[in-house]
């Protein structure tokens, strides 16, 4: 035998001996020696239903491993195969294992974490070593990595969750940590189902690289949300009820030595059928399907970049609690007070090409106010193009909705985000004001059954002054078929055609607003006193009944200095604001009074007229121009100037009232001054001027032909004799001329201007009755003293201040017709007496001078008209003196003595007697002199004055007026 034929026969020998001992003797040793080491080392049952090697081929297969549960009551891991393949020669070439296939069939795994959140392998895991030093990275290169048809089972203990997966497929064609392969690209796949939902990926990554340069597609089908929703780390005030995800993306990672790692993100991701619901089971949000197409996500920068949003037919249900707390979709702080923390990060740049809603649906509930607010939008669309938080970045949106099925808005324009700034074009068409309603119905208790807003124009918005924003506004505010009804008596209260905002330039940040017409057309308003004494407007503005005590407490005068350092008075209205022109046409004004019995009823009918120029400039001053009716007939005029918007109040306003029929105001008064009225009209004309808070008033009352009828008791009336009092103020036409003038602050809570002129009037009344003459002679300039005139002691001549008194009497007699008037003469008892004894006297002594210029041959004329100069005074006053015959002074021889003349006088006045007659005579002598004086004015008739004789002498103490007197009284 040959050496060659040795060799060959020899290999054969090995070969075979080699088969032998792999195919025969190494499977049965080998098997329980990894049975061995698997036991010990997993502290678990392990069962291998066979090891087959081929030492030909060099590969091996281990088959039924089954590694149980520590309890050996299931099964933690199994497999039915597991296939590898080694590649020698390569190996050795390579210096290091070479694989040329690994595949495992039908693996399976089941994973259970307990209640104490420990798993079921928590046993396996090495406690903490000491950190080793690190090893290079061992050398190897694998082939055709096969996971065929794998499944797992995962209990979450915690959570009461299985979770599945199935038919798990992994394939990877290469790996290696070569350094000749690094650079190659290995491109696993993964597909599997989770939980019954496919789940797919496919990719190329480099894993041994130092970038790790790696890139998956993923693809997800049909995902169940609310199953994984459990997870979310942290507790929030919502639940998802349902949602399906599908996404078909790309994701891809690259590391680099000298900058940031990237990631990036891109593909289609859609949510199906979502529904979420708040804790208590409420409605938050349903949509059938939300579209993104991420161009490119990059959350290590961070940036994104959608190209497309598309949110169908979407239905949201947002909530505020009666505490002001909006419930929306939100993380919930496990304590009170307790913060989110925050990381500081870049801010996020954004971009989106294209974003829209169709057919959205918007419920909000608001709980708040009073009565809950419910308003709704259906439809909503929105669609924006190009929005970017890149600074200077345009896109554009145009949105539009439709409010409570009636009302549309419209939104149109550019938009920018960084900085913020928008030029839209708005469009509100028909906004029912009634959908708000609750939002004022606690300051306004009224029920508005109709009215829509409709505006038309740009809103401009960009970021102000110290970084705030700052918006603008043009065009113009429509408020049409506006009407109201007050929910206590269901009677109407406002209602208007057309309110008309015409030019409007609005802004904030600065504050202004400037409009060129305010129009008001076809306007009504009522107001109502209503049976037990409250007003509407008292109960639709927030004044119950007794509430009134609590207003005027707040209305003392230490409450205003309050508020003028209060926030309150920090929010005044803008001090820039321009109002060109407001109009008013075809106004009612409604007046009911259900207090008074019977009721009263009036209408200002017709109102019309203009209000130009107003503005919030301290200068500026706006003119009035307003007419209407009062009923049919009695026309209205008010005209003046005002400045309402100013800081400091500015008006001087005229009202004028025409030809008011005053019948129909029976029931006043009746109740306040115990007469009907026959018949009588009314004009009124008031001036008010404010200044500041200093109001300065003229009130004029122009009374025609008033005539009370019958007298009907009524306990609030005046315990007057009131017709008396309109007699004295009636003038011989018939007409009555008030004028009440009045001012004060209008801080002072008690200066109420209608309540003073009331008063005044009552006084007025009071001082007919109580001092008709002091009433007449304010009417007709004569002061308190025209109730009498005065005389010298012991004369009944008019002086001349008594004829002035005189003459204003004859001319009130005159302008008062209806009225009749005693006169009453008195005498002061002592200086009447002297004064009468005086006049003797002069009498005397002009008769004696008459008597010589009779003698002289000089002409008569009446004792009266005889005056004697202060030079002829002695003269005459001895010839008296001569011819009296009361008993003289007389000399020692029995002659008459030669007296000084202040003796002869006294002498004369010591002797001459006046009597009460005397006296009695003189008062009646004064009372017929005043008398003839009046009638001598052909003014007024003698059938109106009578001479009275009183029942004494002196008159009744009156002041400093003197007793030598005529008395007056009116009936």
């Amino acid at each position: 035998m040959s050496r060659f034929k040795k060799i060959l026969l020899g290999l054969a020998v090995f070969l075979v001996l080699v088969g032998i001992a792999g195919f025969f003797i190494l499977p049965p040793i080998v098997k329980p020696m990894i049975l061995e080491k698997l036991t010990g080392a997993l502290h678990r049952e392990v069962s291998i239903e066979a090891i087959r090697i081929n030492p030909y081929t060099l590969s091996a297969n281990l088959k039924g491993l089954v590694i149980r549960e520590r309890d050996g009551k299931a099964n933690f891991v199994s497999f039915d195969d597991l296939y590898l393949n080694t590649e020698l020669v390569q190996s050795i070439l390579l210096r290091a294992p070479v694989l040329k296939e690994i595949r495992i069939t039908n693996p399976y795994i089941h994973v259970s974490r307990n209640a104490d959140e420990s798993y079921n392998f928590s046993d396996l895991i090495p406690k903490e070593e000491k950190p080793k030093e690190e090893k290079p990275l061992p050398r190897f290169l694998v082939h055709n990595i096969h996971i065929i048809n794998g499944s797992a089972d995962f209990w979450d203990g915690p959570k009461e969750t299985n979770h599945t997966v199935r038919e798990l497929n992994i394939s990877i064609p290469f790996v290696s940590s070569l350094e000749y392969y690094i650079n190659d690209y290995t491109e696993p796949k993964f597909s599997a189902v989770i939980n019954g939902n496919p789940f797919k990926l496919e990719g190329k990554t480099k894993p041994f690289e130092d970038s790790l340069e790696t890139s998956f597609d993923i693809n997800i089908k049909d995902l169940d949300i609310p199953f994984y929703a459990r997870y979310i780390p942290v507790k929030t005030n919502f639940k998802i009820v349902s949602a399906v995800l599908d996404t078909t993306s790309s994701l891809s990672f690259t590391r680099f030595k000298d900058k940031p790692p990237v990631l990036k993100i891109t593909g289609d991701v859609e949510l199906k059928n979502a529904a979420l619901d708040d804790l208590q089971n409420n409605k938050i949000l349903r949509y059938p399907s939300l579209k993104i197409a991420i161009a490119s996500l990059e959350p290590l920068v961070p940036t994104v970049h959608l190209s497309s949003v598309s949110l169908q037919s979407p239905e949201v249900v947002l909530r505020r609690t009666k505490e002001g707390e909006l419930i929306y979709p939100r993380p919930i702080l496990v304590r009170a007070g307790e913060e989110m923390e925050k990381k500081a990060e870049k801010p996020m740049s954004a971009k989106i090409d294209s974003f829209k809603i169709e057919g959205g649906k918007i419920t909000f509930i608001d709980m708040v106010p009073e009565e809950t607010a419910t308003i709704k939008v259906d439809p909503l669309n929105v669609r924006a193009e190009n929005l970017s938080t890149a600074p200077g970045a345009k896109g554009t949106i145009d949105l539009s909705l439709t409010l409570d099925h009636k009302g549309t808005v419209s939104v149109k324009g550019p938009v920018g985000i960084e900085p913020i700034s928008a030029e839209l074009d708005i469009d509100v068409k028909n906004l029912a004001i009634r959908s708000f309603q609750p939002y004022f119905t606690d300051k306004a208790r009224i029920n508005v059954t109709q009215g829509g807003i409709s505006t038309k124009g740009t809103l401009s918005v960009a970021r102000g002054g110290e970084g705030a924003p700052s918006a603008k506004y043009a065009g113009t505010i429509l408020v049409a078929n506006f009407a109201s009804i007050d929910k206590l008596n269901a009677n109407d209260f406002l209602k208007w055609k057309s309110l008309f905002f015409d030019q409007i330039d609005a802004g904030y940040n600065p504050l202004f607003v400037n409009i060129k017409g305010i129009s008001l057309t076809d306007f009504y308003v009522r107001f109502i006193i209503n049976p037990d004494g409250t007003r509407n407007v008292q109960h639709i503005f927030g004044k119950e009944k007794g509430e009134e005590k609590e207003s005027e407490e707040a209305e003392k005068p230490a409450e205003p200095a309050k508020e003028e350092t209060g926030p309150a008075k920090a929010e005044e209205v803008p001090r820039n604001i321009k109002i060109g022109k407001v109009t008013l046409q075809g106004g009612t004004i409604d007046f009911t009074d259900n207090f008074i019995k019977p009721n009263y009823t009036a209408k200002m009918l017709n109102m019309s007229g203009s209000i130009i120029g107003l503005s919030s400039e301290e200068i500026s001053r706006a003119k009035v121009d307003l007419k209407g009716n009062l009923g049919r007939g009695s026309p209205i005029d008010i005209k003046g100037t005002v400045n309402p918007l100013a800081k400091d109040r500015y008006v001087d306003m005229k009202l004028s009232f025409k030809d008011i029929e005053l019948s129909p105001a029976t029931p006043y008064a009746i109740r306040y001054l115990g007469y009907t009225i026959a018949k009588g009209k009314l004009t009124f004309d008031v001036q008010y001027v404010i200044e500041g808070n200093k109001l300065t008033a003229q009130n004029k009352f122009f009374f025609d032909q008033l005539t009370f009828g019958e007298k009907v008791d009524s306990p609030e009336a005046i315990k007057l004799p009131v017709t008396t009092a309109v007699s004295l103020l009636k003038d011989r036409n018939g007409q009555i001329n008030l004028d009440v003038p009045l001012s004060g602050s209008l801080d002072d809570p008690q200066f109420r201007v209608w309540p003073i002129i009331w008063q005044v009037i009552v006084n007025l009344i009071t001082k007919a009755v109580t001092a008709p003459f002091a009433l007449l002679g304010s009417l007709f300039g004569g002061g308190e003293e025209l109730g009498h005139v005065e005389f010298d002691p012991g004369s009944a001549d008019i002086t001349a201040a008594a004829e002035k008194k005189l003459n204003v009497l004859v001319k009130a007699l005159d302008e008062r017709p209806v009225l009749k008037m005693d006169i009453e003469g008195y005498v002061d008892p002592e200086k009447d007496r002297e004064g009468l004894k005086r006049a003797a006297l002069d009498q005397k002594m002009k008769a004696q001078k008459l008597n010589e210029m009779i003698r002289k041959g000089e002409p008569a004329v009446p004792v009266e008209d005889v005056e004697i100069a202060p030079a002829e005074y002695e003269k005459y006053l001895t010839l008296v003196y001569k011819a009296e015959k009361f008993p003289k002074p007389r000399n020692f021889i029995g002659m008459a003595k030669t007296l000084p003349a202040s003796e002869m006088e006294k002498l004369f006045l010591t002797h001459t007697q006046v009597s009460d007659s005397d006296l009695r005579l003189l008062a009646s002598e004064r009372a017929e002199n005043v008398k003839d004086f009046i009638l001598e004015s052909e003014k007024v008739t003698s059938d109106r004055i009578f001479v009275v004789e009183p029942n004494s002498l002196a008159p009744a103490k009156k002041g400093k007026a003197l007793e030598s007197r005529v008395e007056f009284k009116l009936k």
